[in-house]
């Protein structure tokens, strides 16, 4: 499950629709209130996280999910219109896997939503890919069978 917290009701349903229409089961809130009861009833396995919300913003959820034992391995796309370097580097050093900045392309959201759902589940990578003699990073890897 994929939970998306953005204020924008039209960027929250496009993100929500193109996760949908691409497999992924995904939830949007507008806000942290309903994004902290769902948290607690199912933990999510991605989120994307907008910095600038209504009442608590990204950044402290940022830090009460990195803060959290069970959750502090989930991985969080921060997705704002906040462009500098200087805000990229604030998300990413305070616990982001990845910083989109608004406007973003569709093609581009999804394969960074599936590297940071690959990098979160590393044996999932193999599922991606076909042994090659060739490959010498395969070659290294225990065998599971």
């Amino acid at each position: 499950m994929i939970y998306i917290v953005e204020d924008d009701s039209a960027i929250r349903e496009l993100e929500q629709y193109a996760l949908q229409s691409n497999g992924y089961e995904a939830v949007g809130f507008e806000s942290s209130e309903p994004f902290w009861q769902a948290v607690h009833t199912t933990p999510p396995e991605l989120v994307i996280l907008d910095v600038m919300l209504p009442g608590e913003d990204g950044f402290s959820i940022l830090k009460k999910l990195r803060a959290a034992p069970s959750l502090r391995r989930l991985p969080i796309i921060m997705i704002t219109a906040k462009s500098s370097e200087l805000d990229t580097v604030r998300g990413l050093d305070c616990g982001a896997d990845d910083y989109i900045t608004k406007p973003f392309g569709i093609m581009e959201f999804l394969s960074r939503v599936r590297a940071a759902l690959r990098r979160a589940e590393p044996e999932a990578c193999l599922l991606y890919t076909s042994p090659s003699p060739r490959d010498g990073l395969l070659s290294r890897m225990p065998s599971s069978a």
